[in-house]
């Protein structure tokens, strides 16, 4: 698996250029939108209506989630990207941190987003990420995440217009589903669907549910970076 400081530094040289390539949610299919809408509608019916957006970039997805009327929070790895998602969606905060030890109480979210930030985690990581997502979510709250479908890994050493190596691994929609049901998670719906002539592998989007059962040890939470 990728060092943590590998992705954080290639996430940092990329992130103005990122922003510039995707500055919003135009890039995504229909039915990838119609899959966030639908996170969006289970959410909504929460009075809280609190959102993480997990691995939140430069904030595009979390500006989406915003202009649907929840109150969202982004949390990135790299503080570069975080630095950028500031500046350009103010009114929400952002902050340094990773998949598996978000910067939130225990049970304090009604929805959790992984939108194609796993794809550097292997396979056998994926437990730890749905293990934190039963944690920060309350009974009831659904998890939506979002990768690259299929087997295997590939090595990227150019990526928005800088050099990067950046290892990007392909997950078995099967296989997450059985490590987010591991950890107390109801599949919902799942979308698997053929790469589009920009796209090279399937692309999967998978809903979940957490059940009713105790949620994992709590842990205090992680002091923001800034």
């Amino acid at each position: 698996m990728p060092e943590p400081a590998a992705v954080r530094s290639a996430y940092d040289t990329v992130a103005e250029t990122y922003a510039q390539v995707l500055p919003d949610m135009s890039f995504e299919s229909t039915e990838d939108l119609a899959m966030i809408q639908r996170l969006v509608t289970d959410v909504a019916a929460s009075p809280d209506r609190k959102v993480i957006d997990a691995g939140c970039g430069t904030g595009r997805l979390a500006a989406h989630l915003r202009n649907a009327g929840l109150n969202v929070t982004g949390v990135d790895l790299s503080p570069t990207m975080v630095r950028v998602a500031r500046r350009l969606h103010q009114g929400i905060e952002f902050t340094a941190g990773e998949l598996t030890a978000l910067p939130a109480d225990d049970g304090s979210a009604d929805g959790v987003v992984a939108w194609y930030s796993i794809i550097h985690l292997e396979p056998d990581a994926i437990d730890a990420v749905a293990l934190e997502f039963a944690r920060v979510l309350r009974p009831g709250g659904a998890a939506l995440v979002a990768f690259q479908a299929g087997s295997g890994s590939r090595t990227l050493t150019r990526a928005y217009g800088h050099d990067v190596v950046l290892r990007a691994e392909l997950h078995n929609p099967d296989d997450v589903t059985r490590s987010f049901a591991a950890h107390g998670f109801e599949p919902v719906e799942q979308l698997v669907r053929p790469p589009r002539e920009t796209e090279k592998q399937p692309q999967a989007v998978l809903l979940f549910r957490r059940g009713a059962g105790a949620a994992p040890a709590g842990r205090r939470p992680l002091t923001p970076s800034r």
